[in-house]
């Protein structure tokens, strides 16, 4: 369905009756006089969240018709959610379904604004299914009768982490070959290099050297030590993992935690001795205007023994700027509790992550220059200027060569 198509539901939607959708303790409505660029993802966010808050159906109209007639986008929509075809009369029951029609090209166009309208065709078409089974499961929290079959099959997709997968065949028959075509490389298309500059001395910590991995995407650690203390140290890890969406986040979380799980479950006194996952939030430098000031972060600690002696164990992973910064500080029992050595590396993080400078070049995604300063991601079209790199500082560099069958001869 493309521009045209859309015109029609803008003609269609108009002549429904007004519902009664908004509940007594709805939230106020959103602007619907105001849509532009700069609105259009709050809005869109917003509708998913509560869709249906007082002037919903005006709010929807009005950013319908600016998708149409604006010139900077272009949104194709692909019948890819199974939804009930529109009668050639208005009709109650079809309401729900022409609301998530609106939708998905609500949630296709917001993710343009967001990463840039020259990405791939799939990205866009699961971004507008996302944005409407989020609608959906909203409206069906208030109401269990209008429930579609075809929507819960693919709440569970993504629930499951396979919507991509199973819409990329989907999409591909119905947009054409080259709706599916697959996105750049990450590393050598998105991330062609990157520096990293850190600081040799955090407090009373100080850097005792670095190691580079054998595979490209492991990255590299750097080992901090304190005078005197030989059987404790905090290893900082820097791996390349892009942007991340929450699920994908928290996947990234809950396999560190399985790898920390696998590699000491012999030295550990039991499997559920290992903590929870806690959230944190560290104040950073902002990178520009819009930027945030802050990166969140999770944390686990655990014991275990090797060589006769017990080691309080801790792992904070945060995210910033497309890499995974993992701290993991090790020490004995003796010298920090688990509880101590939680509060040290949460008081060596708080230090460590405003003093980290980390800059990538790249096609950063094709997201415009102003979304990748509010996403943080730290990114730049050309390669930039060596860093000037002052004096208690390093700087790692690494370059990030595209895949052989992504070059062509």
């Amino acid at each position: 369905m493309r521009r045209l198509a859309l015109q029609a539901v803008i003609s269609f939607s108009a002549a429904l009756p007004p519902l009664a959708w908004a509940a007594p303790d709805a939230p106020q409505p959103v602007a619907a006089n105001a849509v532009d660029a700069t609105s259009f993802v709050g809005q869109t966010r917003s509708l998913e969240a509560s869709p249906r808050q007082p002037g919903a159906v005006d709010l929807r109209k009005a950013m319908l018709r600016w998708l149409v007639e604006t010139p900077d986008y272009q949104v194709t929509i692909c019948d890819v959610m199974g939804l009930p075809d529109l009668p050639d009369e208005p009709k109650e029951p079809v309401v729900l379904g022409l609301d998530l029609l609106m939708q998905q090209s609500f949630g296709n166009l917001a993710y343009q604004i967001d990463h840039g309208s020259e990405g791939d065709e799939l990205s866009r078409q699961v971004a507008g299914v996302e944005s409407a089974i989020k609608a959906y499961q909203a409206f069906v929290a208030a109401d269990s009768t209008w429930q579609f079959p075809a929507m819960d099959v693919l709440a569970a997709q993504q629930k499951a982490g396979t919507l991509r997968t199973h819409l990329a065949p989907v999409v591909k028959a119905e947009c054409g070959d080259g709706a599916a075509s697959a996105p750049p490389p990450f590393l050598g298309g998105v991330l062609r290099a990157t520096s990293v500059v850190y600081p040799v001395q955090v407090a009373d910590w100080k850097a005792v050297g670095e190691r580079r991995y054998d595979s490209v995407g492991a990255g590299a650690s750097v080992r901090y030590q304190q005078a005197g203390r030989e059987h404790g140290w905090i290893d900082v890890y820097f791996y390349p993992v892009g942007r991340l969406e929450p699920h994908e986040r928290a996947g990234l979380v809950e396999s560190e935690r399985s790898g920390l799980l696998e590699a000491r479950k012999g030295a550990m006194a039991r499997k559920d001795d290992m903590s929870r996952i806690d959230s944190l939030r560290f104040t950073v430098p902002a990178l520009g205007e819009g930027s945030p000031d802050h990166v969140e972060a999770s944390a686990m600690d655990f014991g275990f023994h090797r060589d006769g002696k017990q080691y309080s164990s801790v792992m904070i992973l945060a995210l910033d700027r497309l890499y995974a910064i993992k701290l993991r500080y090790s020490v004995e029992t003796s010298t920090a509790s688990r509880k101590k050595a939680r509060r040290e590396l949460e008081e060596f993080a708080g230090a460590l992550l405003p003093q980290l400078d980390i800059v990538s070049s790249g096609t950063c995604g094709d997201v415009p220059a102003d979304a990748r300063v509010r996403q943080r991601l730290g990114c730049v079209e050309t390669d930039s200027a060596l860093p000037v790199v002052g004096e208690g500082r390093r700087e790692m560099r690494f370059e990030y060569a595209p895949p052989r069958d992504a070059v062509t001869h």
